[in-house]
């Protein structure tokens, strides 16, 4: 479908190309290197300026912040239920899953642009087809700039700060937070290298969501609210702003003792969510299971399932980068004999005893 393009949205495109010229004329500035929890947060700096009820202040990007009071706490959890229909953990992920896809939507235009669909646009509806191929092209103005980057910064800012207004008013732990926003901060590294990356793809992404929520139209709205994250982008860059000040993370690289490739498909007859977590004296060091609980899980893909070596002390289990997740699978293939537990109820747990065998205890609340 050929895209008819308002003026509004030429603007808008000829701003965001002034912009991507601006910030890489940017002279060279001294750096600072986050630490991952830094990094995540700053991984939401472009909505962080958007006021949320019951949150005094930007909520900045040293730590997580905490609403001041049972008020604050009760405004910011009505604001939640009233715009996002957010009340609860699982309504939580519901909503940043099922409203922030524009990353998604893109990876599927792409199927379609380099000629590999991914389904076929003759099984939509009439109606469907017509708003997909609106979309499609809408993005398909973008694909000069974003190549094949994608939205996705955009979905990954915008989660970031739905599950810190979540956590400022006590829907999620600050552990969940962490377990929730790790891996949309990994696949961030995995898409981008710089935050002038990270910017434009939120920049695009920005836009297109904001014309797919207002029905495919172009107009007034949409050129108001490229305004708004232009500034934004702005004051994160200009004048010794956030994004100019520290430097872009990257993940550790890891020598798995089972390369990615040599994983065989063990956990065949498995039904329920894969995730789970494992330590680094596992996954890297090559040590069998030695402890092993599951608990309530924390997001829709987590089975719960929680792998120790048993000499971890707290301080190595507190560290982000010593834990990971994992598909369970994976974990199998590290150590079989954990696969008769992992039917086992949420609250129980294995230690292995002297002889090797795994003895079942009552996990600790």
């Amino acid at each position: 479908m050929k895209q008819d393009i308002s003026q509004e949205t030429k603007d808008i495109l000829q701003g965001i190309e002034q912009f991507w010229r601006e910030v890489n004329t940017l002279p060279e500035a001294d750096i600072q290197m986050p630490d991952k929890r830094r990094f995540i947060l700053l991984l939401g700096g472009l909505s962080s300026y958007r006021k949320v009820p019951g949150v005094e202040e930007h909520m900045g990007f040293d730590g997580l912040y905490h609403c001041k009071g049972r008020n604050a706490v009760r405004e910011t959890r009505d604001y939640l239920e009233k715009f996002m229909g957010v009340t609860d953990k699982a309504s939580l992920l519901q909503t940043a899953n099922g409203f922030y896809h524009s990353g998604d939507e893109y990876d599927q235009f792409l199927s379609f642009w380099e000629r590999r669909p991914l389904f076929n646009e003759k099984d939509l509806t009439a109606e469907g087809r017509g708003a997909f191929q609106k979309c499609k092209a809408f993005a398909e103005l973008f694909r000069p700039l974003v190549e094949n980057r994608g939205f996705y910064a955009w979905d990954c800012n915008e989660r970031i700060c739905l599950f810190r207004a979540a956590c400022a008013c006590e829907l999620i732990s600050e552990d969940e937070f962490w377990n929730l926003t790790e891996p949309l901060a990994r696949k961030a590294c995995q898409l981008y290298h710089s935050w002038k990356e990270y910017a434009l793809s939120a920049f695009c992404g920005a836009v297109y969501f904001m014309y797919c929520q207002y029905g495919c139209k172009e107009g007034e709205e949409l050129k108001q609210f490229y305004a708004i994250n232009n500034m934004l982008l702005h004051k994160l860059f200009l004048n010794d702003g956030h994004w100019t000040r520290w430097g872009w993370y990257q993940f550790p690289v890891k020598n798995w003792v089972i390369p990615g490739p040599q994983i065989k498909p063990i956990l065949t007859d498995w039904q329920g969510p894969v995730g789970c977590l494992a330590t680094d004296r596992i996954m890297v060091d090559g040590c069998k299971v030695g402890y092993l609980y599951r608990v309530e899980a924390v997001n829709a893909g987590d089975s719960g399932w929680r792998f120790f070596a048993g000499d971890e002390d707290d301080a190595y289990t507190s560290d982000p980068d010593k834990v990971g997740v994992f598909h369970l699978n994976t974990l199998c293939n590290y150590d079989p004999s954990i696969l008769p537990l992992l039917n086992t109820p949420v609250g129980t747990a294995f230690i292995r005893d002297e002889e090797g065998n795994f003895r079942r205890e009552e996990l600790e609340p």
